[in-house]
């Protein structure tokens, strides 16, 4: 016994009971007067965000805003400043618009439902995604700065190492270009087991040295755009729709919101003096931009 008891000393860590484990996106909200109403709007706050993973601690967003307009979804960070050789390329804006009904064709399908992780990260697993990056060099207006794409999870019929990304407006094609493939990860489903072998495309661009401006005059525009993934071969992969109505004013709320005082704060600081409101207080709601994050309604309620 003596033995034991020397032993749990030299290694008290292992002979201790753990603490228990606080899911990453529980301590988000740990110290929110109204836990569960702040869980609401940091979460969709997050998943406004093409980088924002729901289900860790992303923070209290000190610095951040974001929100929705129309179809568009608007994400600002006054902290993410980038410099290089000297050059301030400003805070950053970013809008995306989603395709979220994707059909397949004889190359590859999108995931059902069933089998998509039970998590709230299958929210974005459902869904295709463009994003711009906008920065505000010297406070100034928005400049397009980066464009991402990335698709909803899918099943091909055959493997592939990359699929050409077609993007039509009624313009005609604003973007045609080949897409890399990432392997999606394989997480617990709904169903139970693990979801099927899924990949999704993936293209970046820098638009300061290789600008769209067809492209962004379609988004301007607020366009419903057509989104197509084909197989080397021509064979459809998917065929979708990319939503954008609302774009220009998403992107002035966003641009606005980066000039607005209250953008400092954690959202949860600033966003608690709504938390008993009923969901009609926002249908009227007269706030500043930096307080748009704190409309708890998800997008379906919004319209």
């Amino acid at each position: 016994m003596r033995l034991v008891a020397v032993f749990c000393l030299l290694v008290l860590a292992a002979c201790e009971p753990k603490a228990p484990q606080i899911a990453g996106s529980a301590k988000v909200v740990e110290n929110a007067a109204f836990p569960a109403i702040a869980q609401a709007f940091m979460r969709l706050h997050c998943l406004r965000s093409p980088h924002c993973d729901p289900m860790s601690d992303y923070g209290q967003g000190a610095g951040q805003a974001s929100g929705l307009a129309g179809a568009a979804a608007w994400f600002a960070e006054t902290k993410d400043v980038v410099k290089e050789g000297g050059e301030d390329y400003g805070a950053a804006v970013t809008l995306s618009a989603y395709a979220q009904r994707g059909n397949g064709g004889p190359a590859g399908r999108p995931l059902t439902l069933d089998e998509l992780p039970d998590s709230f990260s299958s929210y974005k697993a459902k869904r295709s995604a463009l994003s711009i990056e906008y920065r505000t060099p010297g406070g100034g207006a928005p400049e397009p700065y980066g464009l991402e794409f990335t698709s909803a999870y899918l099943t091909l019929t055959a493997p592939v190492e990359e699929a050409t990304l077609e993007i039509k407006g009624a313009a005609g094609v604003l973007l045609s270009v080949e897409a890399g493939v990432i392997a999606a990860r394989k997480e617990p489903v709904n169903g139970g087991g693990k979801s099927p072998d899924s990949v999704m495309f993936f293209f970046s661009r820098n638009l300061r040295d290789e600008p769209l401006p067809e492209l962004m005059a379609a988004l301007l525009a607020g366009e419903t755009l057509s989104l197509k993934l084909l197989a080397p071969n021509g064979a459809q992969i998917l065929l979708d729709g990319l939503y954008a109505y609302g774009y220009d004013s998403a992107l002035k709320q966003g641009t606005d919101a980066l000039a607005d005082s209250e953008i400092a704060r954690p959202i949860i600081e600033r966003c608690e003096q709504f938390a008993t409101e009923p969901d009609s207080f926002w249908k009227v709601a007269d706030v500043t931009p930096a307080l748009l994050v704190c409309d708890p309604r998800p997008p379906e309620l919004r319209r």
